[in-house]
Order: C-alpha cells, then sequence, then structure tokens
C-alpha cells in the first residue's frame, strides 16, 4: 500500500518525508478514526483518505513542527471518520426515506433538492480555491480540517491577529458573493 501513496507524492524527493510520516503514524491515525468509528473497514477508509491527502501534500505538511503535525494527523483522522460516518448515514437515511414513502413528487423534490446543495457547495469550494493563498489555507485549515484560529495561527507561524483579520474578511466576500443563494 504504500507504493500506491508514494506514486502520489509529485516530487519524488519527498518520499522519503512521506514514508516517515507514514510509518510513525498511520497507527496512530488509525486507532484515531476506529475510536470514532468503532468499524474496521470504515476506520481504514478513512486512513486511506488521509494518506491520499498528505501525499498529495507533503511540501507542505513536512515543514510542520512534529507536535502539530501530530495534532494535525489526528485531527484529520477523526474529521475523515466523521465524513465516512456521515456518508453512511446519509446512505441509511435515504434508504429509509425511500421505503417509508410512495410519494413520487415528494421524492423528485428531496432529489432536486440535495442536487442544488450539492452544485452550491461546488460553486463556494470553486470559488475557496481561486481565493489567494492567504485565504485559501485558513479557511481549508478552519473548516475542512477543523483547526482553532489559534492553532492556524501557530501552524502557519503567523500572529493570530492576522490569522482572524484574513478569515473574517474571506467569509464576509464568500457570504457576499453567494447572498443570492441564501434561504430566506
Amino acid at each position: 500500500m504504500l507504493t500506491f501513496y508514494l506514486s502520489l507524492v509529485e516530487d519524488h524527493n519527498n518520499d522519503d518525508d512521506f514514508e516517515r510520516i507514514y510509518h510513525k503514524y498511520s497507527k496512530m491515525m488509525y486507532k484515531v478514526a476506529k475510536s470514532h468509528t468503532k468499524n474496521h473497514h470504515l476506520a481504514e477508509e478513512a486512513v486511506q483518505t488521509v494518506l491520499v491527502n498528505i501525499a498529495r501534500n507533503i511540501d507542505r505538511i513536512k515543514n510542520f513542527e512534529e507536535n502539530y503535525l501530530e495534532i494535525y494527523l489526528c485531527k484529520a483522522s477523526k474529521n475523515s471518520a466523521f465524513a465516512i460516518m456521515k456518508k453512511e448515514r446519509r446512505i441509511a437515511d435515504c434508504a429509509i426515506s425511500f421505503d417509508g414513502v410512495n410519494n413520487k413528487d415528494f421524492h423528485q423534490e428531496m432529489i432536486s433538492e440535495t442536487v442544488i446543495q450539492n452544485e452550491l457547495l461546488k460553486m463556494v469550494l470553486d470559488y475557496i480555491r481561486t481565493m489567494k493563498p492567504q485565504y485559501r489555507d485558513i479557511l481549508t485549515y478552519y473548516f475542512l480540517h477543523n483547526f482553532t484560529l489559534k492553532e492556524i495561527s501557530i501552524i502557519l507561524k503567523i500572529p493570530l491577529s492576522t490569522v482572524k483579520t484574513r478569515f473574517y474578511a474571506s467569509r464576509k466576500a464568500i457570504q457576499e458573493k453567494f447572498e443570492e443563494y441564501k434561504n430566506d
């Protein structure tokens, strides 16, 4: 499996860094994921997702201080586990709701609403990708990895006040950009 992850590392000068992280932290990541999912297969899936992301972003991750790397990997494993469980629950909920209701209009409305929400999320993520890195990185750490603003400040090695200013400015920009999609 390590060979697969190494194939995802763009600059093969970083292979040793990825291997070090893989060997040192993969068991810990599995334990974190398993403690949340209570399921071997879901925990493995969560860890694989995190390892793929690490392989793709090893240039940035390899520079984390050791204690923050461990915090990052724990949070990433936990978040990945939660995302997988949420997806599993959504599938189960859909199956239950579709079994319990025979109304064709209700099903169509539910499907339409889900498609609209997914499209809006995709538009927001695409918009975030176009932002300057100083804003995009803070949003990514905050929303996708659940870091606090203080933790982001430490990871990025910039003052907390700067992180807060950039976070609120970028959040406001997103709100203004997607104002028309707000629910009434």
